[in-house]
Order: structure tokens, then sequence, then C-alpha cells
């Protein structure tokens, strides 16, 4: 994976981890404290990031969280929280396709 890639990500405080199988796990922390870890395939890494940006859900994401809760799942926040944080992590996922997507129009620019 091209280096550039992983300064923008790790730049947005995404840490980056090419994996043996082809794809690349990203992580990172919502607000919340959320482990976030995203993981896409290597081939067209940035038509990916950008496709897993626009199909996240905000409100599949707080339902989730709030049925782990109903079944026991201990220390998730308050619904109220769990709304805040998903349209944090919404907002990161963008700003990260975003951030890539412009680096790679920077690129071929200078290509």
């Amino acid at each position: 994976m091209d280096s550039m890639y992983i300064e923008v990500c790790e730049r947005l405080d995404w840490s980056v981890h090419e994996c043996e199988d082809g794809t690349v796990e990203l992580e990172s922390t919502s607000p919340a404290g959320e482990d976030l870890i995203v993981t896409v395939d290597a081939d067209g890494f940035v038509e990916n990031v950008k496709a897993y940006a626009a199909g996240f859900d905000i409100d599949e994401h707080i339902e989730m969280w709030i049925s782990a809760r109903s079944s026991g799942t201990a220390g998730v926040p308050s619904t109220r929280e769990l709304v805040k944080d998903a349209e944090a992590i919404d907002k990161m996922l963008q700003e990260l396709a975003a951030a890539l997507w412009k680096a790679e129009m920077e690129e071929s620019v200078n290509a």
C-alpha cells in the first residue's frame, strides 16, 4: 500500500495494518471509547474506504449497541451518548474517505 495513504490515515488517528490476506485494517477509537476496526480490500483501497464510509448507517449502529445493552453487555453508554458517538463515527469515516480521495487526486495530478 502506498505510504502516502498510511500517512493520511495516521494523521487522522487511524492506525493501519496490512494483512496477509490482501485486506487492510484501519483502527481508531470513537469519542465514547468504542474500538473501531474497518477492514477493506487493499486492492482499490481508497474506493473501498469511500464505500465503507458511504455505507455506514448511524441508526443501525445505535440499534446494535442498544440491543447489546439489552442482552446484558456491560459498559454500553446511554442512548443519548450512543447517538452522539455514532454521528461522530460517521464524521470520522467521511473525513477519512475525503482525505484519502484528495490524496489520490493530488497524486494522479502530479503523476
